[in-house]
């Protein structure tokens, strides 16, 4: 099958410089209301390689005016971290639709949640999701899907 488009996420970190600066003109033109062809100038790539791959590129929290995600959740079993993660969930605004939390094996508990956004809030949900990495006793998160 040629034609069956396949997608990934993947970390902005490991992708080649000339695609993460496709991704920082996408970024300029958004933010700053500029033309193109000034966010390519600032940004200092061809205009060829702009035009080669930026419609293939979308930051993943970008869609309608509701986004569903999941997160994995991987974590120590000591008494209070998950309420930690839900307290930094509820200060982002972000809507709660499910929580499925493991029984603990080897001291560490898994959970996958289940939550909603607005569409102005997407930006802010990689703030929120280093707030989580960073609480003591949070040992992996990941995002598994969204719709």
């Amino acid at each position: 099958m040629k034609n069956k488009k396949e997608y990934f996420i993947v970390d902005r970190e490991i992708l080649p410089t000339s695609i993460q600066k496709v991704i920082e003109v996408n970024d300029l033109i958004q933010s700053e209301r500029i033309s193109k062809y000034e966010a390519i100038q600032r940004v200092g790539i061809s205009r060829s390689t702009y035009y080669k791959y930026k419609d293939y590129i979308r930051p993943f929290f970008e869609s309608g005016r509701d986004t569903v995600f999941n997160l994995y959740l991987l974590m120590d079993d000591h008494p209070g971290i998950l309420s930690k993660i839900l307290d930094a969930i509820a200060e982002s605004n972000l809507n709660i639709l499910t929580i499925i939390q493991n029984i603990p094996i080897d001291n560490l508990a898994a959970a996958t949640i289940s939550l909603q956004a607005r569409e102005e809030k997407l930006r802010d949900i990689e703030i929120t999701l280093e707030e989580i990495r960073g609480i003591k006793g949070v040992k992996d998160l990941r995002i598994i899907g969204n719709n």
